[in-house]
């Protein structure tokens, strides 16, 4: 086969473990399609390089509106097109389902078009995104939101700030010396206060003062642009545990 579609989760899967059984030169896979979860530019970045990829591509999508997926990356890699022939798009501020300023990030909210059996109206879906308001140089007429940032459900509030794992994940990316794979672990203390712990990955050769300079990179670019403090844990390459579902990477273990 040379183009595979799965998660982004299970492509980071196989894409280590075929690396890990040299197997790189024995695969025709030239192209991937993934979706089903947000994922990082770093992500995206190492399971290219792993696999040897030619180009991959995004496409967001639920089960409650159509299949296969709601949109499509195209060679561009511009945003995405969506079937506004196939549905409407809104984007709407999760609290106050008010429409959000052009090119501001808010919930997608869908009314099909051509669903006949079980239509949606203004149907939340929970995703996180924005309206592209320039066209594609690519020439498709078709318009564009961008990759998804996460979902409403999911955001965390850590000492008054609302946090959303997309926020985490751009920090990182912007970080070439870590690995994709990331945890983030909150816990309240005996004190009462409530700690953040972000585990990242990081290649199992470099020395403790390279390691110190990484950990106080992801310190400092976490607190300037999502405006909290937190503890850094640096782990060798491939601890963090893979999954070829939706990876979990945020886990709150305050009480409620």
């Amino acid at each position: 086969s040379t183009v595979m579609c799965c998660t982004a989760s299970m492509a980071l899967l196989m894409a280590e473990e075929i690396n890990r059984r040299n197997l790189k030169d024995k695969i025709a896979l030239k192209k991937m399609i993934f979706g089903s979860e947000r994922s990082s530019h770093a992500m995206r970045q190492r399971i290219k390089s792993l696999l040897g990829l030619e180009d991959m591509f995004d496409i967001p999508g639920m089960t409650e509106l159509y299949g296969p997926g709601t949109g499509l990356e195209c060679p561009r890699h511009e945003g995405i097109h969506y079937w506004a022939d196939y549905y409407i798009l809104e984007i709407l501020d999760p609290e106050t389902l008010e429409p959000v300023p052009e090119g501001e990030t808010g919930e997608m909210v869908v009314t099909t078009l051509c669903k006949e059996a079980a239509p949606l109206i203004r149907y939340r879906t929970r995703d996180l995104t924005r309206i592209l308001p320039n066209a594609c140089s690519c020439g498709n007429p078709l318009p564009m939101h961008d990759s998804i940032l996460g979902r409403s459900d999911d955001m965390i509030i850590f000492r008054a700030v609302n946090i959303y794992p997309g926020q985490i994940d751009e920090v990182l990316s912007s970080i070439s010396e870590i690995s994709c794979e990331y945890q983030v672990v909150l816990e309240r203390e005996p004190d009462g206060k409530d700690s953040m712990t972000v585990r990242v990955e990081c290649d199992s050769d470099t020395d403790a003062a390279k390691a110190n300079e990484i950990e106080k990179a992801i310190y400092r670019k976490i607190k300037s642009s999502i405006m909290v403090s937190c503890e850094v844990e640096l782990l060798d390459t491939c601890s963090l545990p893979r999954s070829e579902r939706k990876a979990k990477r945020v886990f709150d273990n305050r009480p409620v």
